[in-house]
């Protein structure tokens, strides 16, 4: 008669299918030969699971199926009676491991674990008590599982168990999240008539449904009150419970204004909670278009830099690391992987480096095990090697190795998508085709011998051509002895000859056979000795070594006939092709020989990078590339030394993007992670400062102008933002005090998006890259709309600005526009109308700016109406250092203008000057007692010569074009010439 465990053991699932459950088994591997014996003491098992809770706040999901699931399944009495004893300890405790701590299998994965232990704990000890339903309702809001509230706690109920104020918290936080606001009423009501009052959870559960429901004037209102009515904590909760909402909508501006709601002024951090930070990542990760993350992972980094880092934050973070990996969003992972170096050094001690480490191998194993595109394992790569391995580091991540171990390893993987992805990453690993030995478990991974005969030929192509430098006997076992085996002597051909044959046909060299078949010899005589000469295999050792002594003087000293050995390339020659901008000749010796060993890259880089980018198509461009990258390791590290400059990868992503018919930002911020890597010195430097400004305008004018042929979306503005952050953050381009670009951004949103996405955007250039300068967009728009919403408009700017900057700051740059737009009155009222004064180092920001945007056509009655104001108005001259580098700039402007103003009139000049303005600005700031430096003086004064000279060829007799006397009144009574003699008088 059958008993119910042996009936509980046949329907058990098998050790393989639960395996595969918790995706274990996947790989290849060493197994132990002292495997530890695992302990069935339900005391020990049941506590250290306890303590790996407590201290790593995460679990393995084998130690749960196994170890708890498995164990009640297969009837343990002892198991049960130890849980039944201290039910309340050990219940919700077995139960949360199948929640947040089971980090490293699926959401799917974990409720299917967690509906056979509740099913299990309902048979072994009947229903449950509350807290066991408390924790099951908690592990499935946290799995994301639909479930019905009001179902489970009518089951509940029927049980005879009373739910308590914890119940209805798992319940309510699950109406909120199906934004049922009608059933969140009925279950408060419910709770009402069981005696429990709202709080702060409640609260938080409310906000989060009317925000999920887009109702966010109503969850705004519930946030003001919830720090009156519950306190800090409560404030916390309803704030957390926003932002999730937000995030779980999908909706990035909603996010982005909570966000900087919840920015606490004194200490630029977040007043959310870790949990609820890391909680919205998961949701922007799960919202993603592609489900990688990709155009969250700019947002989640300005999240994480706003974090406060309590204790545990480490854990959880390495949690969350786990479970974005697990789940496919690699790119959020990654942003939280990047985080871990911001873990306090005294971590060093527990070897912070191991964590990264294993967070690695476990991103590449993942990759892999989901067969992943081979663009977007490299551009992880890249990433990640971009973010560890950097000049100054300690760390040194190998992620190829990792991804190229997987691919070896991974049990079921078709054989071409293994070579695929093998030769891949070959390239970054053994570039000189020395570690041949890694290819052998290619070789064992197939059974059959014509596979492995076809993955030797594969592999000889790609450049593996010594095998007879690694180990024989995996050769002799894999190849060798099987190919013998199966061949049979061919008229006069013996098997080893007809085995010699068949190797050649397959990219083996004769002499690389021969070298191979010797160590043969030497391993079957070895064998040979231990064995009775009736039960020795063939080939015999002699049979080898007499083949060998055959064949000996065919291999190394009969004069093969060759080809005709191609001559070298010489340096000189590839130069002359440059330099006639023969691109066809260029191409045609790079791709065919490379480059020679006596190039001189500095000397050739450039020129031979501009006829690529010219006239060449982007396949070939990116195969240059490639085949430039490794030399790099020789070039010097100093980026203004280094042939390839931060400027050059710059127009080669401009090139990039002129290349496909639809423009892809996204693609072109992951090659230029792959130009990082290729290139690792590129870097901005500051010699090379205009070259690196002209090519980003250029680049971003491209972006810009093909985004206007397919249509300006919401998602492509914030992909330009999240590439330019990017550029930033490669230190391809560095955006100083008066960069342009974030202007001439808010003034193309304004015309062909609207002024909500510029303001949105212009408020995300300051929280993310601290860039001001597009309110001078904004600013100037508002004036010349002069309509009443846009004077609402005006003063927004003014007033948000001043959250990220000084109230001074945003002043400076309003008086700015106001000159600008030749608004004098208005400009004296807004002076007149200050309550703080304006920084003097703010005016002269201001002023930079302004001139930076008039880079070509320069405005000198601007430059003297704004200086003015500063100084008669703004008390420039109390900051003699700020008042002094003001008038250097301005001297320095008229120095290189365009336009030279004479006497009032416009005239072109064939040189860069404008000595009357110059002038203008040396009386201005001598009235205010600003002395002239000794630049400023020789500046002036080879202004005023200039001057002078144009003065004769146009102006005065016999030659000038006016044919006025020196003397004239109109000369001696000008206002130039009185400042000239005053200069003359100081001097």
């Amino acid at each position: 008669m059958s008993t119910s465990s042996d009936v509980a053991l046949s329907t058990l699932p098998s050790i393989e299918q639960d395996s595969r459950l918790v995706r274990r088994g996947d790989f290849r591997g060493v197994v132990a030969g002292k495997e530890k014996i695992k302990t069935s003491n339900p005391d020990v098992i049941l506590s250290k699971i306890q303590e790996n809770l407590r201290k790593n706040y995460r679990i393995s999901g084998d130690v749960v199926l196994f170890d708890i699931v498995r164990q009640m399944e297969k009837g343990n009495g002892d198991f049960k009676n130890h849980i039944t004893r201290a039910s309340e300890r050990w219940i919700p405790l077995i139960i949360h491991s199948c929640g947040h701590p089971l980090s490293n299998i699926e959401n799917t994965l974990k409720n299917e674990i967690l509906d056979r232990l509740w099913a299990q704990l309902n048979t072994d000890i009947g229903p449950p008590p509350v807290y066991g339903w408390n924790a099951r309702f908690r592990v499935l809001n946290e799995n994301g599982t639909e479930w019905d509230p009001v179902k489970e706690l009518d089951q509940m109920e029927r049980a005879g168990i009373e739910p308590n104020v914890a119940t209805f918290h798992e319940v309510v936080n699950r109406v909120a999240v199906s934004g049922d606001v009608e059933g969140l009423k009925n279950m408060v009501y419910t709770m009402a008539r069981k005696g429990f009052a709202v709080d702060a959870h409640i609260n938080a559960a409310s906000v989060f449904a009317f925000s999920i429901r887009g109702h966010y004037k109503k969850a705004d209102s519930l946030c003001q009150q919830a720090a009156t009515k519950y306190g800090e904590n409560g404030s916390l909760l309803a704030h957390g419970a926003a932002v999730r909402a937000a995030a779980c909508r999908g909706d990035n501006d909603r996010l982005r204004q909570i966000l900087r709601k919840c920015i606490i002024a004194s200490t630029t951090k977040l007043a959310l909670s870790a949990d609820d930070i890391l909680e919205t990542v998961w949701h922007m990760a799960e919202k993603s278009r592609d489900g990688k993350g990709a155009e969250c992972s700019q947002l989640v980094e300005q999240m994480l830099n706003c974090t406060s880092r309590d204790e545990g934050f480490f854990r959880k973070l390495f949690r969350e690391i786990e479970r974005h990996i697990c789940h496919r969003h690699y790119y959020t992972a990654l942003s939280l992987l990047e985080d871990t170096k911001r873990v306090s050094d005294c971590l060093e001690n527990q070897r912070k480096s191991t964590f990264l480490h294993q967070l690695v191998g476990r991103l590449s194993t993942q990759l892999i095990r989901n067969q992943e595109p081979a663009h977007l394992i490299r551009d992880i790569a890249n990433r990640v090697h971009y973010t560890f391995n950097r000049k100054n580091s300690n760390l040194r991540i190998r992620m190829y190795d990792d991804l190229l171990y997987a691919t070896l390893m991974l049990k079921d993987m078709d054989l071409d998508d293994r070579l695929e992805y093998f030769r891949n990453f070959i390239d970054e690993i053994d570039v000189k085709r020395e570690r041949i030995h890694i290819t052998l478990p290619l070789m064992t991974s197939e059974s059959d011998v014509n596979q492995r005969l076809a993955i030797l030929f594969r592999l000889t192509t790609m450049g593996y051509r010594e095998w007879s430098s690694i180990e024989t006997e995996p050769l002799v076992r894999t190849i060798l002895q099987p190919l013998y085996n199966n061949g049979r002597p061919f008229r006069d051909l013996s098997r080893l000859d007809k085995l010699s044959r068949v190797l050649k046909s397959y990219g083996i060299t004769e002499r690389q056979t021969w070298l191979i078949l010797l160590q043969w010899s030497k391993i079957r005589a070895k064998e040979e000795k231990q064995i009775p000469e009736d039960q020795r295999s063939r080939p015999f050792a002699r049979d080898l070594r007499g083949w060998c002594r055959a064949y000996y003087s065919e291999t190394f000293e009969t004069p093969k006939a060759t080809h005709k050995k191609s001559v070298p390339i010489l340096y000189e020659k590839l130069k002359s092709c440059v330099d006639q901008g023969d691109i066809t000749k260029v191409s045609s010796v790079l791709s065919s020989n490379g480059w020679p060993t006596d190039t001189n890259f500095v000397e050739i880089v450039p020129s031979a990078l501009n006829l690529y980018l010219m006239h060449e198509s982007w396949k070939n461009v990116h195969q240059m590339l490639e085949g430039l990258s490794p030399f790099s390791c020789e070039w010097d590290e100093d980026p203004s030394k280094t042939p390839m400059k931060n400027y050059h990868l710059l127009s080669v992503l401009r090139r990039m993007a002129e290349e496909d018919e639809q423009l892809s930002i996204r693609g072109i911020t992951d090659y230029a992670y792959e130009l990082r890597t290729l290139f690792p010195n590129a870097s901005c430097y500051y010699e090379g400062f205009f070259e690196t400004q002209n090519e980003y305008k250029k680049l971003f004018a491209k972006c810009f102008e093909r985004l206007e042929r397919q249509g300006f979306t919401q998602n492509t503005v914030d992909e330009l933002i999240d590439f330019l952050r990017c550029l930033v953050k490669l230190d391809l381009i560095q955006l100083h005090p008066s960069e342009t670009l974030t202007v001439f951004f808010i003034n193309i949103l304004l015309k062909r998006v609207g002024w909500t996405e510029a303001l949105n955007t212009w408020q995300k250039f300051l929280s993310s890259l601290h860039c001001p300068n597009g309110t001078v967009a904004l600013l100037r728009y508002c004036l010349q709309q002069n309509s009443d919403e846009s004077r609402k408009n005006l003063q927004f700017v003014i007033h948000r600005g001043a959250t990220f900057l000084s109230q001074s700051r945003m002043r400076a740059m309003h008086l700015a526009v106001l000159i600008g737009m030749r608004r004098f009155e208005e400009a004296e009222k807004t002076c007149e109308q200050l309550t703080t004064d304006i920084d003097p180092n703010d005016c002269l920001m201001a002023m930079r700016l302004m001139n930076a945007m008039k880079a070509r056509s320069f405005d000198d009655q601007f430059m003297l109406d704004y200086a003015a104001l500063c100084l008669r108005k703004l008390n420039l001259a109390s900051n003699k250092e700020a008042a002094q580098s003001m008038q250097a700039d301005l001297l320095r402007i008229c120095g290189n203008a365009r336009i030279s103003m004479l006497f009032n009139t416009s005239l072109i000049a064939d040189s860069r000057h404008m000595g009357p303005t110059a002038l203008r600005v040396y009386d201005l700031f001598s009235e205010y007692d600003v002395e002239l430096r000794d630049e400023e003086k020789n500046r002036l004064s080879a202004v005023i010569e200039k001057h002078s000279s144009l003065s004769k060829k146009w102006i005065f007799k016999p030659d000038g074009f006016l044919n006025i006397a020196a003397d004239d009144d109109i000369i001696t009574g000008s206002e130039e010439a009185r400042i000239q003699e005053k200069l003359r008088k100081v001097s």
